[in-house]
């Protein structure tokens, strides 16, 4: 069977209602035009936010660190997606 299925990962933030300096960042996950949301527990600034990249700007190491871990988020939903749905050789 070959694998046909899409698969789509958007990192984004929404206002935080009762500060709207803060932002909460989450994934979306779409599969095949079905979507899936999940927040990350992660929170940045809305001045550092760049919404184009998905990614926090600057090189200051809590920077560093939350792109890390946005990186390694998204690995690993490459991966499960991988795993789920298996290439056929």
């Amino acid at each position: 069977m070959r694998n046909n299925s899409t698969l789509a990962v958007l990192i984004f933030t929404r206002d935080i209602t009762y500060n709207p300096e803060r932002l909460t960042i989450y994934a979306r996950i779409t599969v095949d035009r079905r979507r899936a949301e999940i927040s990350l527990k992660r929170y940045t600034s809305v001045n550092v936010w760049d919404a184009s990249k998905g990614r926090i700007t600057g090189t200051t190491q809590r920077a560093r660190l939350l792109n890390s871990y946005l990186d390694e988020v998204y690995v690993q939903i490459m991966e499960a997606h991988k795993n789920y749905f298996p290439k056929e050789r």
